[in-house]
């Protein structure tokens, strides 16, 4: 039997519009050995990116991992690319970066499947499914931050051209 180990995870759930939102989430290992999910998050370009960071326990990751191996979700980058017309919005997204022991030899692999290939009911179900249990590995929340580089240009604007404040 094949061995998993997830190393991360990056997930875009995709979004319909033109106007810069930007939306992604990683899994993945500190330097202190512990797991979390960064999420990053910015509405339109106009506005500061959040980004919000929680922690993950070790048994989460671990069922994470054996839904991904039970599931074979690693499969569904194989499926053929669809004839789909590329559109105006950033299509959706899945990129897993893992370690496998088969047969006592280790090796490190990567898998991504996205928007842009013929999928089935079933996989839709599935893929369905893998959003909603990577959703549920966020644990307690660890911090929030917005992009400082808004709030300062925001504040440059609020001057004037005159440095004086108001406007001109």
């Amino acid at each position: 039997m094949k061995s998993i180990k997830i190393l991360g995870v990056r997930y875009s759930p995709g979004y319909g519009d033109m106007l810069g939102g930007y939306h992604e989430s990683a899994l993945r290992k500190g330097k202190n050995g512990g797991w979390t999910i960064i999420c990053s998050d910015r509405e339109t370009y106009d506005r500061p990116t959040v980004t919000v960071t929680y922690a993950v326990s070790d048994e989460d990751v671990e069922r994470f991992a054996d839904f991904i191996r039970e599931n074979r979700i690693l499969s569904l980058e194989k499926r053929p690319k669809d004839d789909l017309f590329a559109t105006d919005y950033s299509p959706w997204g899945w990129s897993i970066d893992y370690e496998t022991t088969f047969l006592g030899k280790i090796k490190r692999e990567y898998c991504s499947f996205g928007e842009y290939k013929r999928y089935s009911a079933g996989d839709y179900k599935l893929i369905n499914e893998l959003e909603k249990r990577f959703i549920a590995l966020r644990g307690e929340k660890i911090s929030e931050s917005a992009d400082k580089l808004y709030e300062k240009l925001d504040d440059e604007s609020a001057e004037g051209a005159d440095g004086e404040g108001g406007v001109n």
